[in-house]
């Protein structure tokens, strides 16, 4: 009998019990349950973010490449036209990275102005700079109502597909041209451009609980915003 009862002493401080593993598989339930909305927002925040902040890096080192080489740089957007259809160059060429792959922007050096390649267009062999998707991150607004257009914008309604940049014509345009002297001008998808201060507009960007807006001003300076529900625009 007391060899028997030790073994079962033995049995019990040797590991959990069922009733043990269970409480502990609730409680991790519980703890997993509470952190996860917070984690989820965490990294949609952080995506927002870096999406946004690769629209403003993308414009700031077209317009100082542009200064450094005496070349004409576009920057071009895959802004999402129609459900599954991703705008590209001025003659529809999608934009992809040098192993193909789709990428939201491209910054092309397209050459100086008036050489035989500059024609708005990816010409194979020319420079290009590419940004990396980020997931859960859209073309456009989400919580804004389409008049609550960011500070500087040149529209006075969100486009629906989330650029304002526009062509010499007045046309909403997916790219924007910056000359050799740093300054950005429209361009329509004849490479013609447009005058001294046609070139600013705005990005707008979507998660599922925050927008972002990303200002280019006509001669060039760039701004980050961001809605918050209540308060608006904030930089």
């Amino acid at each position: 009998m007391e060899a028997s009862e030790a073994v079962k002493r033995q049995r019990r401080n040797a590991g959990f019990t069922l009733i043990e593993a269970m409480i502990v598989v609730a409680i991790i339930g519980i703890v997993t349950a509470t952190t996860f909305p917070s984690v989820s927002r965490y990294f949609e925040t952080f995506a927002g973010r870096a999406a946004a902040k690769s629209v403003a890096d993308a414009l700031n080192v077209a317009r100082a490449q542009a200064i450094r080489t005496g070349n004409n740089h576009i920057v071009f957007f895959a802004i999402e036209t129609s459900p599954g259809n991703f705008a590209g160059d001025t003659a529809g060429t999608a934009l992809a990275d040098s192993n193909g792959g789709w990428v939201p922007m491209l910054v092309l050096n397209d050459g100086a102005p008036g050489s035989a390649n500059q024609n708005c267009e990816i010409d194979a062999g020319e420079e290009r700079i590419t940004f990396e998707p980020q997931d859960g991150v859209g073309w456009g607004s989400n919580a804004p109502s389409s008049s609550d257009n960011a500070p500087d914008d040149k529209l006075t309604t969100i486009p629906a597909d989330g650029s304002s940049f526009q062509t010499p014509a007045g046309v909403v345009t997916t790219w924007v041209l910056f000359r050799p002297d740093g300054v950005p001008v429209a361009m329509d998808n004849a490479c013609n451009t447009g005058r001294l201060g046609s070139g600013g507009g705005t990005i707008y960007l979507w998660t599922q609980n925050r927008d972002y807006a990303v200002t280019l001003s006509p001669l060039g300076g760039v701004r980050v915003h961001t809605w918050n529900p209540g308060g608006g625009w904030t930089s």
